[in-house]
């Protein structure tokens, strides 16, 4: 018999914790939407830029070959401006691809009503997802991302997807 209110006072601190606990761990439904417009725009980039980081690759070697040739030929040369000339192209592929990620992630809100707490946190969720999603760096390429958020707005208020391109 004195197990019951030990069991009863048990099970209503559990409930009474969990109450409390709940709203800090359930996310508002017009921020989840956000995130998924959000990781879907980043998802479609992301492919994109692999694709293309893909391509790069080769060139950049290719090219650091021919510019290790302490005498290239005639044919060298204008395999090296070829190459450059590509890998120029890529890079600007790339920051097209980076700008038009950009200015889509700018477009889309979070629909009224979405608790400030939870808006504070979606620079930091913004630039995570970018930097997970990502291009995979090296070969000079760095992924440099950089995000604030308006919270009166509910929109973002800038992102920096800084791809830079360390060579020579």
């Amino acid at each position: 018999m004195k197990r019951t209110p030990a069991l009863i006072s048990a099970i209503i601190a559990i409930c009474w914790i969990a109450a409390h606990a709940a709203p800090a761990m359930a996310q508002d439904l017009r921020v989840v939407r956000y995130q998924n417009t959000i990781d879907g725009l980043v998802s479609k980039w992301a492919a994109a830029e692999i694709t293309l980081e893909g391509k790069l690759v080769p060139v950049l070697k290719e090219l650091d070959e021919k510019r290790a040739i302490q005498t290239p030929t005639d044919a060298d040369k204008a395999r090296i401006d070829e190459l450059t000339r590509q890998r120029d192209d890529l890079a600007r592929q790339m920051e097209s691809e980076s700008n038009d990620l950009r200015v889509e992630m700018l477009v889309v809100e979070v629909e009224p009503g979405a608790p400030e707490n939870e808006l504070i946190q979606l620079p930091g969720w913004l630039t995570g997802i970018i930097k997970s999603k990502g291009v995979p760096v090296g070969h000079g390429i760095t992924l440099v991302p950089d995000a604030s958020f308006d919270i009166k707005a509910r929109k973002l208020k800038s992102l920096s997807l800084g791809l830079r391109f360390d060579w020579g």
